[in-house]
């Protein structure tokens, strides 16, 4: 089967890493429960244009930093080994230097990259996973899951305090061990 996989919010927490780095930044102690969106904006009184000015400036240090989600490098490993092809599918810049960070993290924490599978700058990731022929797609973003879903991609909501109001038809992950299950599922239909 071929799996489809966010990064950022998906196999890392990067939220708490953006805040660590907004906090240093800015000089506040927002605590990453006070942040219930997607984008960090409101929590920090921002708007839309200063928060992406903001992350920009930031990115690449807050894609340095952060732990992968429990055990997602160990099922996804399991997954490739037991003949699952695996794709990285994330909407950060396939800038050379975000790229290489992006490498060197997926590497760093026993992903299975592996030189060909990381798709960066997927703004529409439906578009990517269908020229991939992804089979299942976990992703965490309110508006990346509508598109996915929308074209009919098989999606799985990994859950975040920002989309717990998804769709629930849509199913739900919120723990990487889960997903054995989902895939026997699938197989078994």
């Amino acid at each position: 089967m071929k799996l489809g996989v966010d990064i950022d919010g998906t196999i890392k927490n990067t939220q708490k890493a953006a805040v660590q780095v907004y906090n240093e930044e800015l000089g506040r102690k927002v605590k990453q429960e006070d942040v219930t969106d997607f984008y960090l904006d409101k929590a920090y009184g921002l708007s839309k244009k200063e928060g992406a000015r903001l992350w920009r400036k930031l990115e690449h240090k807050i894609y340095s930093l952060g732990v992968p989600l429990p055990n997602a490098a160990e099922v996804l490993t399991d997954l490739r080994e037991q003949g699952h092809k695996v794709y990285f599918v994330t909407a950060r810049p396939g800038m050379r230097r975000i790229r290489d960070v992006t490498v060197k993290w997926l590497q760093k924490h026993g992903f299975p990259y592996d030189g060909n599978n990381l798709h960066m700058g997927s703004q529409n990731k439906a578009v990517v996973a269908q020229n991939l022929g992804i089979e299942l797609f976990f992703e965490d973003a309110p508006h990346h899951l509508d598109k996915l879903v929308e074209a009919g991609v098989p999606t799985v909501v990994v859950d975040a305090v920002y989309n717990r109001d998804y769709n629930p038809k849509v199913p739900r992950i919120h723990k990487w061990e889960q997903v054995y299950d989902l895939i026997e599922k699938i197989k078994q239909k």
